[in-house]
C-alpha cells in the first residue's frame, strides 16, 4: 500500500485531502468546544458584574431611604411626638402631617407613614393601610426591610420599611422611644433590575425573606420561587446574591442553552466557514483530477505507445499548461532534428531580452530628475507660497529642499552642527506632518559644534523614534536629542523618545544582530548605523539600546571626537544608497 501511495500522484492527493479534512474537522471540534467554554465563562463573568451593579443600585436605594427616614424621624416635631402626651399630639398633628407630606415628596415610593411607641401602639399615621394588623409585630432595633404583603382585595403588593427611633437626650446609649414604619410601593423596584439580563432569556428576580417575588425581569408569571429554582440544574445556571435589604436577595437564572451560544451568531458563522472549506476542498480534489491527473494519465499512455506508432500525435483542445505540454510534445516529435538550433535561437532571444532590459534600466537612470532641477523647483514652490502668503507651505518646502540637499551631498563626514541642522529641518517636516503632535528637542554643547562625525548618524535614529515609537501613540510625544563631550576625547550622543517602546524579545534580537545585516534590508537601520560607526572608529564605539514597553526607547552612542574619512565606496555600500 505504501509503495502504491508513493508511486501514485492521485493516491497522494486523496491521502493529503483526507488528512486536511481530518484536521479541519478536529479544528472545528476543538474550536467549537473552546469557544463554547470561553462564551460560558464570559457569560458568567458578565452576569456577576451585572448582579454587582444591581447590588450597588439596591445599596444606593437603601441609603436613600435611610437618609429620608433619618431626616423624618429625627425632625424636632416627629422626635417630640414620641414623648408628648395625647393632648399635645393633637396640637402637633398638623405639623407632623406636613413633615410626612414633605417626606413623601422626597421619596415617591412611600405610600404610607406610621409612628409606633415602644408598646407597639400606633400614635400617628398617614396613607394607606393605617389599621393593617400585619404591619407591626415586634419592635425593630435597626432599619429593616420587611416581606411583601398585599393590600385589600385588589392584590396590590407593598413592603414595609422599619426604622427605630432612639432617645438622643438619654445618657444611656440605645434607649428606644419608638419606631417609624413606611409602607413602600413596589412599582419602581423593577427599574433597579433594568439591563440586568446577561442573555436574551435570562430571568432575574428580586425576592423578599419569604422568597416572594418583589420585582422581576424575563418572567412575570411567577409570584414566588421555590428552593429548587434557586439551584443550578441541567436547564438553568443560577446565581443568588444577597442585597443590603436584610433577607432580600437577587436571583439570576440563565438558560444553559444560552450559556455557550454567542448572540452575534459567530458559532453559526464558524460552522458555515468550516462547511464551505470542506466543500471547497472536495471541489479542489475533483478539479485536480479532472484538469490535471486525468490528462496526465492520457499523456503517459500516449508516450508509452509512441514507440510503436511514431506517426501518431496527441490531440487535445486546451490552451492551459497541460495543453502547452501536449503541444510542446507534438512539436518535439515533429522537429526533433531542429531542436539544437531552436535551443540556440531561444538562448539568443533570452540574451537579447536581457540586454534590452539593461538598456531600459540605463535609460531610466539617465532620465532621473537632475538634483539642481529639483532644488530649483523647491525654491520656485517656496517663492510662490510666499507670494500667495502661504507661509506653512513655504517653510515645509524649504525644509524639504534643505533635507534633500544634505542627503545627496557626497561627503561622508560632516560637522555636528550640520548634522543637527539637518535634524532640525527634518523636525519641521515632522511637525507639519503630525500637526504639532510630535516634538523634536535638541540640546548641544558649544564644544562639539565643529567636531566631525559621519553623515546621517542621528537622523535615522530620530526617524525610527517617530515612526516606530511615537506614531502609534494616541497622545502627544517627543524625541529628545542631546550631544555633549564625555571626558576629554569622546562625544556622547543620546536619542530618547517616550513612545510605545520595543518588545523584550525584539530588543534582545536587535542587540544580538548589531553586527549582522539581514539580507535584503534597505535604508539606514540601527544595525547599519552601528556598522558604519565601526567602519570609521573601529572597536572604540559604544552603542547601547535601552527600551521599556509603554515608556519609550533610549539609544546612546559614545565615539571619539576625531575621525578620519575612510573608503567612501564601502560606506556607501553599507548605507544601501
Amino acid at each position: 500500500m505504501r509503495k502504491r501511495l508513493k508511486d501514485s500522484l492521485w493516491l497522494q492527493l486523496i491521502a493529503f485531502t483526507a488528512l486536511i479534512m481530518f484536521f479541519l474537522l478536529a479544528a472545528y471540534a476543538v474550536t467549537d468546544s473552546y469557544s463554547g467554554k470561553i462564551l460560558r465563562e464570559r457569560t458568567i463573568d458578565l452576569n456577576d458584574k451585572i448582579l454587582l451593579q444591581v447590588e450597588g443600585k439596591m445599596e444606593d436605594f437603601h441609603d436613600t431611604l435611610d437618609h429620608v427616614a433619618t431626616a423624618m424621624a429625627y425632625a424636632p416635631t416627629t422626635y417630640d411626638y414620641f414623648t408628648i402626651d395625647s393632648v399635645a399630639r393633637v396640637m402637633a398633628s398638623e405639623d407632623l402631617s406636613e413633615i410626612f407630606s414633605n417626606t413623601v415628596l422626597l421619596e415617591s415610593d412611600i405610600a404610607g407613614i406610621y409612628l409606633y411607641d415602644t408598646s407597639l401602639n400606633q400614635i400617628a399615621a398617614m396613607g394607606k393601610a393605617a389599621n393593617n394588623p400585619d404591619f407591626v409585630r415586634n419592635l425593630k432595633k435597626h432599619m429593616e426591610f420587611g416581606d411583601l404583603f398585599y393590600l385589600n382585595q385588589a392584590g396590590v403588593p407593598f413592603y414595609p420599611v422599619y426604622f427605630p427611633v432612639y432617645d438622643l437626650n438619654n445618657r444611656q446609649y440605645g434607649v428606644q422611644i419608638g419606631m417609624c414604619v413606611m409602607m413602600m410601593r413596589t412599582d419602581n423596584l423593577a427599574g433597579l433590575l433594568e439591563d440586568s439580563q446577561a442573555t436574551e432569556h435570562t430571568q432575574v428576580y428580586l425576592l423578599d425573606g419569604n422568597d416572594q417575588i418583589i420585582a422581576s425581569r424575563g418572567n412575570n408569571e411567577l409570584e414566588e420561587l421555590d428552593s429548587s429554582m434557586m439551584r443550578s440544574s441541567d436547564e438553568y445556571y443560577v446565581k443568588v446574591r444577597n442585597v443590603p435589604m436584610d433577607s432580600w436577595k437577587v436571583v439570576s437564572r440563565i438558560p444553559e442553552s444560552e450559556m455557550s451560544t454567542s448572540r452575534d451568531g459567530s458559532k453559526k458563522f464558524v460552522t458555515t466557514a468550516y462547511a464551505v472549506s470542506l466543500a471547497l476542498l472536495v471541489l479542489l480534489v475533483w478539479f485536480c483530477y479532472k484538469r490535471f491527473v486525468g490528462p496526465m494519465h492520457q499523456v503517459d499512455r500516449f508516450i508509452q505507445g509512441i514507440v510503436d506508432k511514431p506517426g501518431e500525435r496527441m490531440e487535445i483542445e486546451r490552451e492551459d499548461e497541460i495543453g502547452t505540454v501536449v503541444h510542446s510534445l507534438n512539436h518535439m516529435l515533429d522537429k526533433q532534428q531542429k531542436m539544437n538550433q531552436e535551443i540556440q535561437d531561444s538562448q539568443k532571444k533570452m540574451y537579447e531580452a536581457e540586454i534590452a532590459k539593461k538598456q531600459l534600466q540605463v535609460l531610466a537612470y539617465q532620465n532621473q530628475i537632475n538634483p539642481h532641477f529639483l532644488y530649483n523647483t523647491f525654491e520656485c514652490i517656496c517663492s510662490m507660497a510666499l507670494y500667495y502668503e502661504v507661509e506653512d507651505i513655504a517653510e515645509i518646502t524649504m525644509a524639504l529642499s534643505k533635507v534633500f540637499r544634505f542627503a545627496v551631498k557626497g561627503e561622508n563626514l560632516v560637522s555636528v552642527e550640520e548634522e543637527v541642522s539637518y535634524i532640525r529641518e527634518y523636525a519641521k517636516i515632522i511637525d507639519y506632518r503630525f500637526m504639532g503632535k510630535i516634538d523634536v528637542n535638541i540640546e548641544m554643547d558649544d564644544s562639539v559644534r565643529e567636531k566631525r562625525v559621519i553623515k546621517l548618524m542621528l537622523q535615522p535614529l530620530v526617524e525610527n523614534a517617530v515612526f516606530h515609537g511615537l506614531e502609534q501613540k494616541l497622545e502627544d510625544g517627543e524625541v529628545n536629542v542631546s550631544i555633549e563631550m564625555q571626558n576629554e576625547d569622546h562625544m556622547i550622543f543620546v536619542v530618547e523618545d517616550n513612545g510605545c517602546g520595543i518588545e523584550p524579545a525584539k530588543l534582545v534580537w536587535m542587540r544580538d544582530n548589531l553586527d549582522s545585516r539581514p539580507t535584503g534590508q534597505k535604508g539606514i537601520g540601527v544595525a547599519n548605523i552601528y556598522q558604519r560607526l565601526k567602519l570609521f572608529y573601529g572597536e572604540d564605539v559604544v552603542f547601547r539600546i535601552e527600551s521599556k514597553q509603554g515608556k519609550g526607547t533610549r539609544i546612546t552612542i559614545i565615539i571619539p571626537d576625531e575621525v578620519e574619512e575612510r573608503g567612501r565606496e564601502n560606506v556607501q555600500n553599507l548605507s544601501g544608497r
